[in-house]
């Protein structure tokens, strides 16, 4: 199942293959590069409710981020539960109200000594995000 965040598109700009498309999502603004011919498809415009879909293995996960990074998309948030697998782990992420999944290595869980109520960070790159809209 993906995370599925409602907001509303504040800006497309348009280039030659791909388009940037900005989503408020609440108070957050979201980053999202899709093709010019996604955009153009499905008739994206400034003010139009969209719904932004992110796989959970999209996500990464971080503790006391500090300094630069390329990915655009960050949500601060807390975390709310934690199922610890074998393999994988599922953390689950409050923010502004409403629940981030992000799947994780177990030996990531542990090495960040994630637990439940600690500040983290989610992140995902720009062209990870997926658009749904209703026609």
């Amino acid at each position: 199942m993906a995370n599925r965040l409602c907001g509303t598109i504040v800006k497309v700009t348009l280039g030659q293959i791909h388009a940037h498309v900005r989503i408020l999502w609440k108070e957050i603004s979201l980053s999202v590069i899709i093709t010019r011919a996604s955009c153009e498809d499905m008739h994206l415009s400034v003010g139009d409710t969209i719904s932004v879909l992110i796989k959970g293995t999209d996500i990464m996960i971080a503790k006391s981020l500090s300094g630069m990074l390329s990915a655009r998309n960050r949500v601060k948030g807390v975390v709310k539960k934690i199922i610890q697998g074998d393999v994988l782990s599922k953390v689950y992420v409050e923010s502004q109200d409403d629940m981030l999944h992000a799947i994780i290595t177990s030996t990531s869980l542990e090495e960040m000594k994630l637990q439940e109520g600690n500040e983290v960070t989610a992140i995902v790159k720009s062209t990870e995000l997926i658009l749904s809209k209703e026609i």
